[in-house]
């Protein structure tokens, strides 16, 4: 075999060698793209997301639970159905003029492939009624869990959670029994402050 020949064969394999690998870094760094850019796309999803689940007004409670509805599935969408159609939210709202408002203290996503996300929001809602000037004011940690449906991110389980489990999840250990979110937070109440027990008389001393 000449020497020619021996250095075209070990230039082919070189060619195919960078070709390969040229191939395989595109393909890893395709995929990487994809999951970052689905990161974004999840987080930018689940803010609105609360934003419609938790923020209401007479005038777009009725718009907010329509939408919803249609981005929800699994226990999410049967825990919302209970808690919001079942127990009449809407009317209550209008009746009750209540407003409610959402303030993002900090999001982050958990953990996420290109269509499953996970994602970590803390917000305060804020909610009045218009013969109240209390506010109710409720700060929440809420875990949405996502999956994409044709560019469409889709929550099927959501969660409130307190210090011990929070840990547990940026830990990576959690159960996934935590308690479920109660979506959205109940309508402030319309009753009397509850009474307040009289102070105990003074004991003679003399």
């Amino acid at each position: 075999m000449s020497v020619r020949r021996i250095g075209a064969g070990i230039f082919a394999f070189l060619v195919t060698a960078v070709l390969v690998v040229t191939i395989v870094l595109g393909v890893m760094y395709a995929r990487a793209d994809a999951v970052e850019k689905s990161r974004a796309s999840a987080l930018e999803a689940a803010k609105l997301y609360s934003q419609k689940m938790y923020a209401w007004t007479p005038e777009n409670i009725s718009d907010n639970i329509n939408f919803m509805m249609a981005h929800l599935t699994g226990p999410a969408k049967e825990q919302y159905e209970r808690n919001i159609l079942g127990e009449r939210i809407a009317e209550q709202v209008k009746e009750q003029k209540v407003v409610s408002t959402i303030t993002d203290q900090g999001a982050g996503v958990v953990e996420n492939t290109r269509d499953t996300a996970k994602v970590l929001l803390f917000i305060n809602q804020s909610a009045s009624r218009a013969d109240s000037e209390d506010i109710q004011v409720t700060p929440s940690r809420i875990v949405y869990t996502m999956e994409r449906r044709s560019d469409t991110w889709i929550i099927n389980d959501a969660q409130i959670i307190d210090d011990e489990t929070l840990k547990d999840l940026v830990d990576g250990d959690g159960d996934g029994d935590q308690p479920q979110v109660s979506i959205p937070a109940s309508v402030p109440p319309t009753g009397e402050p509850a009474p307040t027990e009289p102070a105990p008389e003074p004991v003679p001393t003399g």
